[in-house]
């Protein structure tokens, strides 16, 4: 086993986040321990603890990276688009194919829960934001004019039912016929609840 100092506390948590990252490639996040990370990267359990505070906060740590290439494959999504309806199905699908080439460690991002006495940090809410900020971004390019609570709630329930069908699809649990595929789930969902949205005067 290596050395309390034989790496820095910038290239411990570097191991330790892509170490993480390649287990969650191919096992579920039940399959991961603590001491089981140590092992991997050649450090004590306790090492970790000093460098990251808990294991939640560790796993919390790998959350942000996953979220952080969440955002950016949304955004590459979006920008290969010209206007906002467009981009708000491109970030959709986006979404659903990342939770699909990634699912256990887009899994943990929804399925860790913090001791009560560990609050989330700002960096990881700023992260959580940045998604919703996109979200209402494109909803009011498109309706420039509706309100700010409407906004707000819609972004919340498309994000909402992309979630649902995604973790349905993950799980393979949609049970739907051949014909019918995930993506298409999602743009139907948006459409309609756009549609529905607008016909209501853009007003709760």
């Amino acid at each position: 086993m290596a050395r309390r100092f034989d790496h820095s506390t910038e290239e411990i948590t570097e191991m330790t986040l892509n170490w993480v990252a390649d287990f969650l490639t191919t096992q579920p996040v039940e399959s991961l321990s603590l001491r089981q990370v140590a092992k991997g990267i050649g450090y004590s359990p306790g090492t970790l603890i000093n460098v990251f505070g808990s294991y939640s906060l560790l796993l919390l740590r790998v959350n942000a990276d996953t979220l952080d290439r969440l955002t950016d494959a949304m955004t590459q999504a979006m920008t290969a688009e010209s206007d906002s309806e467009a981009q708000l199905y491109a970030m959709a699908d986006a979404y659903l194919s990342f939770a699909l080439h990634n699912r256990h460690i887009w899994r943990l991002v929804f399925e860790l829960k913090l001791p009560e006495e560990e609050a989330l940090p700002d960096w990881q809410q700023q992260r959580i934001d940045q998604l919703l900020t996109m979200l209402k971004g494109l909803l009011r390019s498109m309706h420039p004019s509706a309100e700010d609570l409407a906004l707000e709630q819609t972004a919340r329930v498309i994000w909402a039912g992309v979630h649902g069908i995604s973790v349905l699809a993950v799980e393979d649990k949609l049970f739907s016929p051949a014909e019918l595929d995930n993506r298409h789930m999602v743009q139907t969902l948006i459409k309609h609840y756009l549609a529905g949205w607008q016909s209501a005067g853009l007003e709760i």
